[in-house]
């Protein structure tokens, strides 16, 4: 079904829409925990089963080396996390693939789903997305320019710098990225 890990399409909001539908009575998302380094076999083993899932990826930092190439590749943007919809079925066959530590039942599946939803729209416009320590209080904001345009979060001042920061709650943290003032509005 879709697979969020391969570049999306010319629409990203198009696309969020289609990927982060309610999944309906017999198919809840869920946060799939991982073993680690497993996030990529979990989200294959997703593909397999034609399961919907979500493995938010940025680019790797590569080091500068003396003499070597540098080389940039995916790595997940929440080690140890996917977000997969499944039945009870589904869900057993995921488990039982090894890859997977446990499945955590998602509560407010309209919270979770929105709040994918904005990451994936930020990840498809900037591959800077960074870990952030969850904000439980900040003005809510939203983008009306630049490569963010359209993604909605808090936002967080350090150093004279701006982020919008895009909660995980199920999780208890958060991801962010730089923003210029000039590009937001107060929500």
């Amino acid at each position: 079904m879709n697979d969020a890990t391969t570049s999306p399409e010319a629409n990203p909001l198009g696309q969020a829409d289609r990927l982060f539908l309610p999944g309906g009575a017999d198919h809840l998302w869920y946060v799939v925990h991982t073993k680690p380094r497993c996030e990529k076999k979990a989200s294959k083993t997703c593909l397999d089963f034609e399961i919907r899932h979500y493995l938010p990826l940025r680019q790797s930092r590569p080091q500068q080396s003396k003499g070597q190439r540098r080389y940039s590749f995916d790595v997940p943007l929440l080690p140890g996390y996917i977000f997969a919809c499944c039945n009870s079925a589904e869900r057993l066959e995921l488990l039982r693939s090894g890859y997977l530590v446990r499945t955590i039942e998602v509560v407010n599946q309209a919270l979770l789903l929105g709040e994918l939803r904005q990451i994936y729209l930020a990840s498809s416009g900037l591959n800077d997305l960074n870990i952030y320590p969850e904000l439980k209080r900040g003005r809510s904001i939203r983008v009306v320019r630049g490569p963010l345009q359209g993604v909605s979060g808090k936002i967080s001042s350090r150093k004279e710098t701006y982020r919008i920061v895009l909660n995980i709650s199920i999780l208890g943290t958060a991801v962010a990225a730089e923003v210029d003032m000039d590009d937001v509005e107060l929500l």
